[in-house]
């Protein structure tokens, strides 16, 4: 097959590390060369006598359906093997030595990391991996351990999480595992010029990098600009007894319910994010489960759903379900003033779905219909109700005096900063 890709594509086909990060803007042609990629890793190793399986995952069945998989389609040649859509693999034609197996190419879904567990992959390529979770990087290379496999990840920019931090600082700080690609949309000769320029004259700067630039750019008028990962993720620990806990509620069903697990440390006022349970479509006995298995000592929900709250603590022995106060500048405010004072810390990777909406959580922007509003936008932001609705109420004076050593700071933003609240 004759092929002409640009210079960018050519870079990952040439480069030798086993960890290749590419991150580009839309329509850059990333997926193009994530397919590219695995049949040319593929081939190298039947060449030389290599056989075994490859992994081909995407963060979820529609983009694998969307995206990830017709692409592959279109370039595996005939000749190598058939697809069964059963099982989901490719079955290829040669075989491993002393097998009557065939070699395949697993496609999976990644919204379920443990689905890939028990298999043993020479290669893998993973798309879109800045919407999967932590611990699907970590399921990947442990299928690439035996066989010390080569892995493309191909991605646009979303939010600074496990992918920024484990692959592009990695790639940055010069481990020679590690490789980072980037371009942008117009690297692609085939993408329109002038829809280039539309998009960055018309989209906000901070979206128009990302999707365009593939650029990892904050996004403007962030609800929580005070949050910094390398201050406010923390590695877990075991929680005392001792310490309060208790937790905020969103309710979905077709959205995810988002319950967050919080632990106050008495000696420090710090508060501790240690947990969330974020799912669709979840039953109230399952809902009750998560509560009553974090032996939280009250939890805040959404006043919207007071018939749910009912249920849970009449039908589903919670008890422990309280309404929060709704008012959204007052949540926003406490988590803000615990930020900046360095006092609200997240358990690293057992609370993934909160620290990636923290990061998006934004006012709209003043150049929208509606913009420059004192309300976040209503996307994205379960876990961060959640964690609004936990905050809602004053803790009563309970460990209202903040550390001696820290002096609260103040920054110019759209919440009105004159209101001191106790118990925080």
């Amino acid at each position: 097959m004759e092929l002409t890709l640009h210079k960018e594509q050519d870079k990952v086909l040439d480069s030798s590390a086993r960890f290749i990060g590419v991150v580009s803007g839309v329509r850059g042609g990333k997926t193009t060369i994530g397919a590219i990629w695995l049949l040319n890793e593929i081939n190298q190793h039947r060449l030389a006598g290599k056989y075994g399986d490859y992994l081909i995952c995407a963060p979820t069945n529609k983009i694998l359906d969307q995206s990830t998989l017709p692409k592959f389609k279109e370039f595996f040649p005939k000749d190598w093997g058939i697809w069964k859509e059963q099982k989901s693999c490719f079955e290829l034609t040669w075989f491993r030595p002393g097998s009557t197996e065939p070699c395949r190419i697993y496609v999976r879904s990644m919204d379920e990391p443990d689905s890939i567990e028990g298999m043993e992959a020479l290669a893998a390529w993973a798309d879109e991996v800045g919407k999967m979770k932590s611990s699907a990087w970590i399921n990947m290379q442990g299928r690439l351990a035996i066989t010390k496999g080569r892995c493309l990840l191909t991605t646009t920019p979303y939010v600074i999480n496990w992918f920024y931090e484990d692959i592009v600082k990695k790639a940055k700080e010069g481990d020679k595992d590690y490789c980072l690609i980037t371009w942008s949309s117009s690297a692609n000769p085939a993408f329109p010029k002038d829809e280039f320029e539309r998009a960055k004259a018309t989209l906000p700067k901070a979206i128009f990098e990302r999707r365009y630039l593939g650029k990892w750019t904050k996004l403007e008028g962030l609800v929580y600009a005070e949050f910094d990962e390398d201050i406010h993720v923390i590695e877990p620990f075991a929680v005392p007894d001792t310490w309060l806990r208790f937790g905020g509620l969103d309710f979905g069903y077709n959205n995810p319910n988002a319950l967050i697990s919080i632990a106050q440390d008495p000696n420090t006022n710090t508060f501790y994010i240690t947990s969330e349970f974020y799912q669709n479509e979840t039953l109230l006995k399952t809902l009750s489960e998560a509560i009553k298995s974090k032996r939280l000592q009250y939890v805040l929900a959404d006043t919207h759903d007071s018939q749910l709250i009912n249920e849970l603590n009449k039908f589903h022995g919670c008890g422990n379900v309280k309404e929060a106060d709704k008012s959204v500048t007052v949540g926003i405010e406490r988590i803000r003033t615990l930020l900046v004072e360095e006092r609200l810390k997240f358990f690293r990777g057992k609370t993934t779905k909160t620290i990636e909406e923290i990061q998006e959580y934004h006012y709209r922007p003043s150049t929208e219909m509606g913009g420059d509003s004192e309300k976040p936008v209503g996307k994205k932001n379960h876990a961060m109700d959640a964690l609004r609705y936990a905050f809602s109420r004053p803790l009563q004076g309970l460990y209202a005096q903040r550390p001696a050593n820290i002096q609260r700071q103040r920054y110019s933003r759209r919440i009105p900063q004159t209101t001191e609240y106790t118990g925080y």
